[in-house]
Protein backbone atom coordinates (compact mmCIF):
# COMPACT_ATOMS: atom_id res chain seq x y z
CA UNK A 1 0.00 0.00 0.00
CA UNK A 2 1.15 3.51 -0.69
CA UNK A 3 1.82 5.28 2.64
CA UNK A 4 -0.43 8.16 3.54
CA UNK A 5 1.26 11.39 2.45
CA UNK A 6 2.40 13.65 5.29
CA UNK A 7 0.21 16.53 6.31
CA UNK A 8 1.35 19.86 4.78
CA UNK A 9 3.21 22.10 7.17
CA UNK A 10 2.27 25.76 7.75
CA UNK A 11 3.76 28.62 9.70
CA UNK A 12 0.47 29.40 11.43
CA UNK A 13 -3.29 29.23 11.04
CA UNK A 14 -4.23 29.03 7.34
CA UNK A 15 -6.37 32.18 7.52
CA UNK A 16 -3.39 34.20 8.67
CA UNK A 17 -0.28 32.63 7.21
CA UNK A 18 -0.75 30.97 3.82
CA UNK A 19 1.52 28.16 2.66
CA UNK A 20 3.98 28.49 -0.18
CA UNK A 21 1.37 28.35 -2.92
CA UNK A 22 -0.65 31.06 -1.15
CA UNK A 23 2.41 33.33 -0.86
CA UNK A 24 3.19 32.89 -4.53
CA UNK A 25 -0.39 33.82 -5.35
CA UNK A 26 -0.10 36.95 -3.20
CA UNK A 27 3.01 38.05 -5.08
CA UNK A 28 1.29 37.53 -8.42
CA UNK A 29 -1.75 39.48 -7.33
CA UNK A 30 0.12 42.35 -5.72
CA UNK A 31 3.63 43.71 -5.86
CA UNK A 32 4.66 41.16 -8.45
CA UNK A 33 3.24 43.40 -11.18
CA UNK A 34 6.00 45.84 -10.36
CA UNK A 35 8.56 43.08 -10.90
CA UNK A 36 7.88 41.29 -14.22
CA UNK A 37 10.80 38.91 -13.81
CA UNK A 38 9.64 37.91 -10.34
CA UNK A 39 6.08 37.37 -11.60
CA UNK A 40 7.29 35.16 -14.44
CA UNK A 41 9.48 33.21 -12.05
CA UNK A 42 6.59 32.71 -9.64
CA UNK A 43 4.37 31.45 -12.46
CA UNK A 44 7.04 28.97 -13.48
CA UNK A 45 7.34 27.74 -9.89
CA UNK A 46 3.56 27.25 -9.61
CA UNK A 47 3.40 25.45 -12.96
CA UNK A 48 6.27 23.21 -11.93
CA UNK A 49 4.57 22.43 -8.63
CA UNK A 50 1.28 21.58 -10.32
CA UNK A 51 3.00 19.53 -13.00
CA UNK A 52 5.00 17.64 -10.40
CA UNK A 53 1.90 16.90 -8.36
CA UNK A 54 0.36 15.19 -11.38
CA UNK A 55 3.09 12.55 -11.23
CA UNK A 56 3.03 11.82 -7.49
CA UNK A 57 1.80 8.25 -6.84
CA UNK A 58 -1.73 8.00 -5.43
CA UNK A 59 -3.48 5.04 -3.68
CA UNK A 60 -5.82 4.08 -6.50
CA UNK A 61 -6.02 1.22 -8.98
CA UNK A 62 -7.14 1.41 -12.59
CA UNK A 63 -8.89 -1.55 -14.22
CA UNK A 64 -8.83 -1.73 -18.00
CA UNK A 65 -9.58 -4.38 -20.63
CA UNK A 66 -6.96 -7.11 -20.98
CA UNK A 67 -6.54 -9.59 -23.83
CA UNK A 68 -9.11 -12.25 -24.69
CA UNK A 69 -7.24 -15.57 -24.81
CA UNK A 70 -8.51 -18.50 -26.86
CA UNK A 71 -8.20 -21.52 -24.56
CA UNK A 72 -8.44 -23.79 -27.63
CA UNK A 73 -5.52 -21.96 -29.21
CA UNK A 74 -2.08 -20.70 -28.27
CA UNK A 75 -0.75 -18.07 -25.88
CA UNK A 76 2.87 -16.92 -26.13
CA UNK A 77 3.31 -19.53 -28.92
CA UNK A 78 2.30 -22.40 -26.62
CA UNK A 79 -0.92 -24.42 -26.50
CA UNK A 80 -3.10 -23.12 -23.68
CA UNK A 81 -4.79 -26.49 -23.20
CA UNK A 82 -2.89 -29.77 -23.42
CA UNK A 83 -4.33 -33.22 -22.73
CA UNK A 84 -2.13 -36.33 -22.60
CA UNK A 85 -3.18 -39.90 -21.91
CA UNK A 86 -6.71 -39.65 -23.30
CA UNK A 87 -8.16 -39.43 -26.79
CA UNK A 88 -8.83 -35.88 -27.96
CA UNK A 89 -10.64 -34.52 -30.99
CA UNK A 90 -9.94 -31.63 -33.36
CA UNK A 91 -12.15 -28.61 -32.85
CA UNK A 92 -12.91 -25.27 -34.44
CA UNK A 93 -13.97 -21.78 -33.42
CA UNK A 94 -12.82 -20.12 -30.21
CA UNK A 95 -13.60 -20.35 -26.51
CA UNK A 96 -12.00 -17.24 -25.06
CA UNK A 97 -11.21 -16.47 -21.45
CA UNK A 98 -11.23 -12.73 -20.76
CA UNK A 99 -8.89 -10.73 -18.57
CA UNK A 100 -8.54 -7.40 -16.82
CA UNK A 101 -5.32 -5.42 -16.55
CA UNK A 102 -4.92 -3.76 -13.14
CA UNK A 103 -2.54 -0.81 -12.69
CA UNK A 104 -1.65 0.43 -9.23
CA UNK A 105 -1.44 -2.82 -7.27
CA UNK A 106 1.24 -3.68 -4.67
CA UNK A 107 4.67 -2.85 -6.06
CA UNK A 108 3.23 -0.51 -8.67
CA UNK A 109 1.62 2.91 -8.59
CA UNK A 110 -0.48 5.27 -10.65
CA UNK A 111 -0.36 9.05 -10.83
CA UNK A 112 -3.14 11.66 -10.65
CA UNK A 113 -2.70 12.24 -14.38
CA UNK A 114 -3.38 8.56 -15.10
CA UNK A 115 -6.38 8.54 -12.76
CA UNK A 116 -7.90 11.60 -14.42
CA UNK A 117 -7.49 10.07 -17.87
CA UNK A 118 -9.11 6.83 -16.66
CA UNK A 119 -12.08 8.73 -15.17
CA UNK A 120 -12.96 10.03 -18.62
CA UNK A 121 -12.52 6.63 -20.32
CA UNK A 122 -15.74 4.53 -20.15
CA UNK A 123 -13.77 1.32 -20.70
CA UNK A 124 -11.78 1.82 -17.49
CA UNK A 125 -12.64 1.91 -13.78
CA UNK A 126 -10.92 3.73 -10.91
CA UNK A 127 -11.15 2.42 -7.35
CA UNK A 128 -9.34 2.95 -4.05
CA UNK A 129 -6.54 0.41 -3.76
CA UNK A 130 -7.84 -1.07 -0.51
CA UNK A 131 -11.05 -2.12 -2.29
CA UNK A 132 -9.03 -4.48 -4.50
CA UNK A 133 -5.96 -5.32 -2.41
CA UNK A 134 -5.84 -5.88 1.37
CA UNK A 135 -3.86 -3.26 3.26
CA UNK A 136 -0.22 -4.25 3.63
CA UNK A 137 -0.33 -6.96 0.96
CA UNK A 138 2.98 -7.23 -0.90
CA UNK A 139 3.62 -7.82 -4.57
CA UNK A 140 4.84 -11.36 -3.79
CA UNK A 141 1.73 -12.12 -1.75
CA UNK A 142 -0.50 -10.82 -4.53
CA UNK A 143 1.28 -12.99 -7.09
CA UNK A 144 1.00 -16.06 -4.84
CA UNK A 145 -2.71 -15.43 -4.23
CA UNK A 146 -3.40 -15.08 -7.96
CA UNK A 147 -1.47 -18.26 -8.74
CA UNK A 148 -3.30 -20.23 -6.05
CA UNK A 149 -6.67 -19.02 -7.33
CA UNK A 150 -5.72 -19.94 -10.89
CA UNK A 151 -4.54 -23.40 -9.81
CA UNK A 152 -7.75 -24.06 -7.87
CA UNK A 153 -9.84 -22.79 -10.79
CA UNK A 154 -8.11 -25.14 -13.20
CA UNK A 155 -8.58 -28.13 -10.90
CA UNK A 156 -12.29 -27.47 -10.49
CA UNK A 157 -12.68 -26.93 -14.24
CA UNK A 158 -11.17 -30.35 -14.98
CA UNK A 159 -13.41 -31.97 -12.34
CA UNK A 160 -16.56 -30.41 -13.82
CA UNK A 161 -15.70 -31.44 -17.39
CA UNK A 162 -14.86 -35.00 -16.35
CA UNK A 163 -18.02 -35.32 -14.26
CA UNK A 164 -20.06 -34.23 -17.27
CA UNK A 165 -18.40 -37.05 -19.24
CA UNK A 166 -18.68 -39.64 -16.47
CA UNK A 167 -14.91 -39.92 -15.96
CA UNK A 168 -13.80 -40.71 -12.41
CA UNK A 169 -11.13 -38.87 -10.41
CA UNK A 170 -9.55 -39.14 -6.96
CA UNK A 171 -9.07 -36.61 -4.18
CA UNK A 172 -5.53 -35.46 -3.37
CA UNK A 173 -3.65 -32.76 -1.46
CA UNK A 174 -1.56 -30.55 -3.69
CA UNK A 175 0.86 -27.67 -3.62
CA UNK A 176 -1.38 -24.90 -4.95
CA UNK A 177 1.28 -22.18 -4.95
CA UNK A 178 4.91 -21.44 -4.12
CA UNK A 179 5.93 -17.93 -3.04
CA UNK A 180 8.77 -16.56 -5.12
CA UNK A 181 11.99 -16.28 -3.11
CA UNK A 182 10.66 -18.49 -0.30
CA UNK A 183 12.56 -21.54 1.07
CA UNK A 184 10.36 -23.84 -1.04
CA UNK A 185 11.04 -21.93 -4.27
CA UNK A 186 12.95 -24.29 -6.55
CA UNK A 187 12.18 -27.34 -4.41
CA UNK A 188 8.42 -27.65 -4.77
CA UNK A 189 6.21 -26.75 -7.73
CA UNK A 190 2.51 -25.94 -8.06
CA UNK A 191 0.71 -29.16 -8.87
CA UNK A 192 2.93 -31.44 -6.75
CA UNK A 193 0.78 -33.96 -4.87
CA UNK A 194 1.71 -34.43 -1.21
CA UNK A 195 2.00 -38.09 -0.14
CA UNK A 196 3.63 -37.75 3.28
CA UNK A 197 5.15 -35.13 5.58
CA UNK A 198 7.63 -36.41 8.13
CA UNK A 199 6.82 -39.94 6.98
CA UNK A 200 3.12 -39.57 7.85
CA UNK A 201 0.08 -39.23 5.67
CA UNK A 202 -3.08 -37.16 6.18
CA UNK A 203 -6.53 -37.15 4.70
CA UNK A 204 -6.67 -33.48 3.73
CA UNK A 205 -4.72 -30.24 3.41
CA UNK A 206 -5.50 -29.24 7.00
CA UNK A 207 -3.93 -32.47 8.24
CA UNK A 208 -0.74 -31.93 6.26
CA UNK A 209 -0.50 -28.35 7.48
CA UNK A 210 -0.67 -29.66 11.03
CA UNK A 211 2.16 -32.11 10.34
CA UNK A 212 4.29 -29.38 8.76
CA UNK A 213 3.66 -27.07 11.76
CA UNK A 214 5.57 -29.48 14.03
CA UNK A 215 8.84 -28.44 12.38
CA UNK A 216 11.00 -26.00 14.31
CA UNK A 217 11.75 -22.70 12.56
CA UNK A 218 14.97 -23.01 10.60
CA UNK A 219 14.62 -26.77 10.31
CA UNK A 220 13.68 -28.88 7.30
CA UNK A 221 10.38 -30.48 6.35
CA UNK A 222 10.75 -33.97 4.88
CA UNK A 223 8.14 -34.61 2.21
CA UNK A 224 7.29 -37.32 -0.26
CA UNK A 225 5.55 -35.95 -3.32
CA UNK A 226 4.24 -37.08 -6.67
CA UNK A 227 5.25 -34.91 -9.60
CA UNK A 228 3.96 -35.82 -13.04
CA UNK A 229 3.47 -39.44 -12.02
CA UNK A 230 6.88 -39.89 -10.40
CA UNK A 231 7.28 -40.12 -6.64
CA UNK A 232 10.25 -38.40 -5.02
CA UNK A 233 11.52 -37.40 -1.58
CA UNK A 234 12.42 -33.77 -0.92
CA UNK A 235 13.59 -31.72 2.04
CA UNK A 236 12.22 -28.20 2.26
CA UNK A 237 14.04 -25.67 4.46
CA UNK A 238 11.96 -23.32 6.60
CA UNK A 239 12.20 -19.79 7.87
CA UNK A 240 10.65 -18.21 10.94
CA UNK A 241 7.52 -16.10 10.56
CA UNK A 242 5.85 -14.93 13.78
CA UNK A 243 7.58 -17.69 15.70
CA UNK A 244 6.46 -20.47 13.36
CA UNK A 245 8.21 -22.47 10.66
CA UNK A 246 7.18 -21.45 7.15
CA UNK A 247 8.09 -23.02 3.79
CA UNK A 248 6.37 -20.41 1.64
CA UNK A 249 3.77 -22.70 0.05
CA UNK A 250 0.01 -23.04 -0.04
CA UNK A 251 -1.47 -26.53 0.36
CA UNK A 252 -4.98 -27.15 -0.91
CA UNK A 253 -7.39 -30.02 -1.36
CA UNK A 254 -7.27 -31.00 -5.01
CA UNK A 255 -7.62 -33.98 -7.30
CA UNK A 256 -5.73 -36.69 -9.16
CA UNK A 257 -6.98 -37.36 -12.68
CA UNK A 258 -6.61 -40.52 -14.79
CA UNK A 259 -4.77 -38.50 -17.44
CA UNK A 260 -2.84 -35.24 -17.62
CA UNK A 261 -4.60 -31.95 -18.29
CA UNK A 262 -2.42 -28.85 -18.53
CA UNK A 263 -3.56 -25.23 -18.77
CA UNK A 264 -0.94 -22.53 -19.33
CA UNK A 265 -1.66 -18.81 -19.65
CA UNK A 266 1.65 -17.28 -18.61
CA UNK A 267 1.44 -14.84 -15.73
CA UNK A 268 -2.35 -14.48 -15.88
CA UNK A 269 -3.80 -15.30 -12.46
CA UNK A 270 -7.08 -15.41 -10.58
CA UNK A 271 -10.12 -17.70 -10.59
CA UNK A 272 -12.38 -16.12 -13.20
CA UNK A 273 -11.53 -18.35 -16.19
CA UNK A 274 -12.94 -21.52 -14.64
CA UNK A 275 -16.08 -21.72 -16.78
CA UNK A 276 -14.22 -21.24 -20.05
CA UNK A 277 -11.57 -23.77 -18.99
CA UNK A 278 -14.26 -26.38 -18.30
CA UNK A 279 -15.96 -25.79 -21.66
CA UNK A 280 -12.65 -26.07 -23.52
CA UNK A 281 -11.69 -29.34 -21.79
CA UNK A 282 -15.12 -30.78 -22.56
CA UNK A 283 -14.77 -29.65 -26.20
CA UNK A 284 -11.43 -31.39 -26.76
CA UNK A 285 -12.62 -34.60 -25.12
CA UNK A 286 -15.73 -34.89 -27.32
CA UNK A 287 -16.10 -35.35 -31.11
CA UNK A 288 -16.84 -32.31 -33.24
CA UNK A 289 -16.52 -28.60 -32.63
CA UNK A 290 -18.59 -27.58 -29.60
CA UNK A 291 -18.79 -23.97 -30.85
CA UNK A 292 -19.77 -24.87 -34.41
CA UNK A 293 -16.95 -22.56 -35.51
CA UNK A 294 -18.25 -19.56 -33.56
CA UNK A 295 -16.05 -17.19 -31.54
CA UNK A 296 -17.43 -17.26 -27.99
CA UNK A 297 -15.91 -15.47 -25.00
CA UNK A 298 -16.91 -15.48 -21.37
CA UNK A 299 -15.98 -15.40 -17.74
CA UNK A 300 -17.04 -16.80 -14.38
CA UNK A 301 -15.55 -18.81 -11.55
CA UNK A 302 -16.61 -22.43 -11.26
CA UNK A 303 -16.68 -24.82 -8.31
CA UNK A 304 -16.53 -28.61 -8.30
CA UNK A 305 -20.34 -28.76 -8.37
CA UNK A 306 -20.49 -26.75 -11.59
CA UNK A 307 -21.84 -23.52 -10.09
CA UNK A 308 -20.74 -20.38 -11.98
CA UNK A 309 -19.76 -17.50 -9.71
CA UNK A 310 -19.45 -13.72 -10.04
CA UNK A 311 -16.19 -12.03 -10.98
CA UNK A 312 -14.73 -8.52 -10.99
CA UNK A 313 -14.18 -6.25 -13.99
CA UNK A 314 -17.08 -7.60 -16.06
CA UNK A 315 -17.42 -4.40 -18.10
CA UNK A 316 -13.74 -4.41 -19.01
CA UNK A 317 -13.94 -8.10 -19.93
CA UNK A 318 -16.83 -7.52 -22.31
CA UNK A 319 -14.87 -4.75 -24.02
CA UNK A 320 -11.83 -7.03 -24.27
CA UNK A 321 -13.98 -9.83 -25.69
CA UNK A 322 -15.38 -7.60 -28.42
CA UNK A 323 -11.92 -6.28 -29.24
CA UNK A 324 -10.71 -9.90 -29.46
CA UNK A 325 -13.30 -10.70 -32.12
CA UNK A 326 -15.97 -12.45 -30.04
CA UNK A 327 -19.59 -12.30 -31.15
CA UNK A 328 -20.98 -13.92 -28.00
CA UNK A 329 -20.22 -13.59 -24.30
CA UNK A 330 -21.15 -15.86 -21.38
CA UNK A 331 -21.70 -13.79 -18.21
CA UNK A 332 -22.33 -15.03 -14.65
CA UNK A 333 -25.91 -14.39 -13.58
CA UNK A 334 -24.67 -12.72 -10.40
CA UNK A 335 -22.94 -10.05 -12.51
CA UNK A 336 -26.07 -9.09 -14.43
CA UNK A 337 -26.52 -5.78 -12.59
CA UNK A 338 -23.17 -4.64 -14.00
CA UNK A 339 -23.78 -6.13 -17.45
CA UNK A 340 -27.18 -4.62 -18.23
CA UNK A 341 -26.79 -1.46 -20.28
CA UNK A 342 -23.02 -1.84 -20.66
CA UNK A 343 -22.89 -4.46 -23.43
CA UNK A 344 -20.62 -3.38 -26.32
CA UNK A 345 -22.40 -2.96 -29.63
CA UNK A 346 -22.56 -6.22 -31.54
CA UNK A 347 -21.76 -8.47 -28.57
CA UNK A 348 -24.57 -10.86 -27.64
CA UNK A 349 -24.41 -11.56 -23.90
CA UNK A 350 -25.90 -14.75 -22.40
CA UNK A 351 -26.61 -15.20 -18.68
CA UNK A 352 -25.39 -18.47 -17.10
CA UNK A 353 -25.69 -19.87 -13.58
CA UNK A 354 -24.15 -23.34 -14.00
CA UNK A 355 -21.82 -25.27 -16.25
CA UNK A 356 -24.85 -26.97 -17.79
CA UNK A 357 -26.24 -23.51 -18.62
CA UNK A 358 -22.96 -22.54 -20.29
CA UNK A 359 -22.70 -25.83 -22.18
CA UNK A 360 -26.29 -25.57 -23.38
CA UNK A 361 -25.75 -21.95 -24.48
CA UNK A 362 -22.67 -22.83 -26.55
CA UNK A 363 -24.48 -25.75 -28.20
CA UNK A 364 -27.46 -23.52 -29.00
CA UNK A 365 -25.26 -20.80 -30.50
CA UNK A 366 -23.48 -23.43 -32.61
CA UNK A 367 -26.78 -24.83 -33.87
CA UNK A 368 -28.68 -21.61 -34.54
CA UNK A 369 -25.83 -19.18 -35.26
CA UNK A 370 -27.52 -16.85 -32.78
CA UNK A 371 -28.13 -16.31 -29.08
CA UNK A 372 -31.82 -15.71 -29.69
CA UNK A 373 -33.99 -17.36 -27.07
CA UNK A 374 -31.16 -17.70 -24.54
CA UNK A 375 -31.41 -15.88 -21.16
CA UNK A 376 -29.90 -12.39 -21.01
CA UNK A 377 -29.21 -9.79 -18.34
CA UNK A 378 -31.65 -7.30 -19.81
Amino acid sequence: MTPTPPEPTTDGPPDRRPGRLGRAAQWIGGDAFAHPRLAAGSLLVICAMLLGAMFVPVPYVIEQPGPAIDVLGKYDDKDVLSIEGHKTYPTDGKLMMTTVSVDGGPGYSVTPAEVVRAWFDPTRSVMPREVVFPEGQTQQQTSLQNNVQMSSSQQDAVVVALQELGIDHENAVQVAGVEKGSPADGVLQPGDSVLTIGGKGAKDAAGYKELAARTKPGGEVSMRIDRDGTERDVKVPTTEVEGKARMGIVLDDGYEFPFDVGLGVGDVGGPSAGTMFALSIYDELTPGALTGGQDIAGTGTIDDKGEVGAIGGIRQKMVGAKAGGADYFLAPADNCDEVAGNEPDGLQVVKVKTFDDALGAVKSIAKHDSAKGLPTCG
